[in-house]
């Protein structure tokens, strides 16, 4: 209300410094498993072949197996990131004077301080299970 029309996109640069990477990684990463796995023989009895072209396809388990693979990897780099970002905006909620909200770079070099690396990794569970179909 009080913010306006850029209030309402207060959030989009740290949750796009989330997303880019994580769809570039996550993508990346598919697609070579991808072309990994039809290449090598050891997946041989996984593939499918196509009836029209007679290519062979990655079957239903290849295709979950590269995919969980691709979005948990994508997910464990970024997710440090995706903490700072839901740190910013809970802050948001509880402290109203701008003057007194921290910096991505100030969030991030707390929680190493006062609650550790691991803090970095707090709920990564729920969202490897997120990730994971």
């Amino acid at each position: 209300k009080t913010e306006g029309l850029a209030g309402f996109y207060s959030g989009i640069a740290p949750t796009l410094l989330v997303a880019v990477p994580n769809f570039a990684i996550s993508y990346t990463v598919y697609g070579t498993l991808k072309e990994y796995t039809l290449d090598d023989e050891l997946f041989y009895n996984l593939r499918r072949i196509d009836a029209d072209s007679g290519e062979p396809k990655l079957g239903f388990f290849l295709t979950l197996i590269c995919g969980a693979s691709s979005g948990a990897l994508a997910t464990l780099i970024t997710f440090p990131m995706d903490t700072i970002r839901r740190r910013m905006q809970i802050q948001s909620l509880h402290v109203t004077e701008k003057s007194q909200r921290l910096s991505s770079q100030q969030l991030f070099s707390n929680l190493i301080h006062k609650e550790g690396l691991s803090s970095l990794y707090r709920g990564l569970t729920p969202e490897l299970l997120k990730v994971i179909p």
